[in-house]
């Protein structure tokens, strides 16, 4: 009975130890709990059965624990667990119909980010210099892949 409850904690510590470096991120409870669960069988085999089965269960719990984890570690492993697609969207994308020189109206104040309404469209737009306040109308001075600047039209 006591061999039975040997194995079964070097078997449920590696088990948690396993599922500690595959699946849970950082330390947890699953790895503390790994770690305790060896320790106890390794101690209650020194303590039960004597020295010499003692050492055969550490070292069979380290063997063990070092075969599981270069058979979790291999590529193969990693590459049934991991994501295979890819993210292809982009952020704050200007789309290419507006253009240098075109005339707009601040939706919002441009202190010097606001919104501007160009073409029906609202799009976050800088002031080349200084403030422009809402509702004013504005030309378009530079268009580049991620912002559009814009100088105040005097009236």
């Amino acid at each position: 009975m006591a061999v039975f409850f040997v194995i079964l904690l070097i078997v449920a510590g590696i088990s948690l130890l396993i599922v500690e470096v595959v699946v849970l991120p950082g330390v947890t409870v699953a790895g503390v709990g790994g770690i305790i669960l060896i320790g106890a069988a390794v101690f209650f085999s020194f303590n039960i059965f004597g020295r010499t089965v003692g050492i055969f269960a550490l070292i069979g719990a380290s063997l063990l624990f070092i075969f599981f984890l270069i058979y979790a570690l291999r590529a193969k492993t990693w590459d049934r667990l991991s994501l295979h697609s890819e993210i292809d969207g982009k952020v704050n994308v200007i789309e290419s119909d507006i253009r240098t020189g075109d005339t707009a109206v601040t939706v919002s104040r441009l202190a010097p980010i606001g919104k501007i309404l160009i073409g029906g469209k609202t799009v976050e737009a800088k002031s080349e210099m200084g403030m422009i306040d809402a509702n004013k109308t504005v030309k378009v001075v530079q268009v580049d892949e991620f912002s559009v600047i814009v100088r105040e039209v005097e009236s």
